[in-house]
């Protein structure tokens, strides 16, 4: 049992490289800021999965912290960016 969990962790860790790989590939390709915004943020995603199951492969929690980070990062990025192309700006002066 132990080999068949290794061998679909392997595979998760596989598909989840290829992911990136062709989502980095679509990030280049795509002129559309729009498209490249909602491709970095779904990039977010297998990077995560990939390091849960790096984390499961070494049997280790040690990574797990650092899905928190990138998951913060990533909504941060996300919501300053799409208001900066809203608005052409990202903080507002409301003094006035």
């Amino acid at each position: 049992m132990d080999k068949v969990l290794n061998y679909s962790i392997l595979l998760g860790i596989f598909a989840s490289i290829a992911m990136i790989f062709f989502l980095l590939i679509y990030i280049v390709k795509k002129p559309s800021i729009f498209d490249k915004l909602i491709a970095s943020d779904l990039l977010a995603m297998p990077l995560m999965c990939l390091i849960v199951l790096v984390s499961m492969y070494y049997k280790t929690f040690s990574y797990i912290s650092l899905i928190l980070i990138i998951a913060i990062i990533c909504l941060v990025g996300t919501v300053v960016t799409a208001r900066f192309l809203a608005k052409k700006e990202v903080f507002s002066d409301d003094t006035k």
